[in-house]
């Protein structure tokens, strides 16, 4: 799932050091891909401090969320009919379709729980604005990042940036879409190609809508 998707589970939440530790994987990927941590095996160095325990909850429930997620059959189903519908669009490019049906998926939840008023993104940046930096800068590296300067980097460039909202647009998902994949592979797609993927995506949200919030329901029940 996608940063606004964890953000569903804890919108409700007075506790900012929470929601940032429920999207703090996705940001810490993003910041480095090539770095991995797991506070899992450093739980036992987080003591009693009420902050590092919350950013330490929130990252697990984050885990589990996705672990949930990816194995359901609505990710399954969804995600293949996302990738026979895409397949055509990039034929002749390095991208993967099962990948980019898989970053669609997630990035269409983002934008139904935009549309239908589930969640606001100002409410979400709020959220991380407030959350406590020194604790943020302590978890990490109690989880063995030595030198936290490039996650910091790109938290700052990401809370200037607040492109969240943009989501709400099909133009700017299929830019989203295409600039993940541009992570991994060396990409320069046509204009024809775009509008194509933008149209696709655009029918699929309207069949989506409306049939995809029993999986966060069933994924909320799991987190109780």
């Amino acid at each position: 799932m996608n940063f606004l998707s964890h953000y569903y589970f804890e919108r409700y939440s007075r506790n900012p050091e929470l929601v940032l530790g429920c999207v703090l994987p996705d940001l810490f990927k993003n910041a480095d891909r090539d770095t991995n941590v797991f506070p899992q095996k450093h739980e036992g160095l987080f003591g009693n401090n009420p902050k590092i325990q919350s950013i330490y909850h929130g990252w697990v429930r984050h885990m589990e969320t996705d672990r949930y997620f990816h194995n359901s059959s609505f990710f399954y189903g969804h995600t293949h009919e996302l990738k026979v519908l895409l397949t055509p669009a990039i034929a002749g490019t390095l991208i993967r379709p099962s990948f980019l049906s898989h970053i669609a998926l997630e990035l269409l939840l983002d934008h139904l729980l935009l549309e239908n008023k589930l969640v606001h993104e100002s409410d979400f940046y709020e959220c991380l604005a407030a959350a406590d930096r020194v604790m943020t800068d302590r978890f990490l590296r109690l989880c063995g990042v030595s030198d936290t300067a490039f996650f910091f980097t790109y938290f700052n460039s990401f809370m200037r940036a607040h492109y969240i909202g943009s989501y709400r647009l099909f133009d700017q998902l299929t830019s989203a879409m295409i600039n993940i994949c541009r992570r991994l592979w060396d990409v320069q797609l046509s204009s024809e190609q775009l509008d194509q993927i933008t149209a696709i995506i655009t029918r699929y949200a309207s069949e989506l809508d409306g049939n995809f919030l029993p999986i966060f329901d069933d994924i909320q029940s799991h987190l109780s």
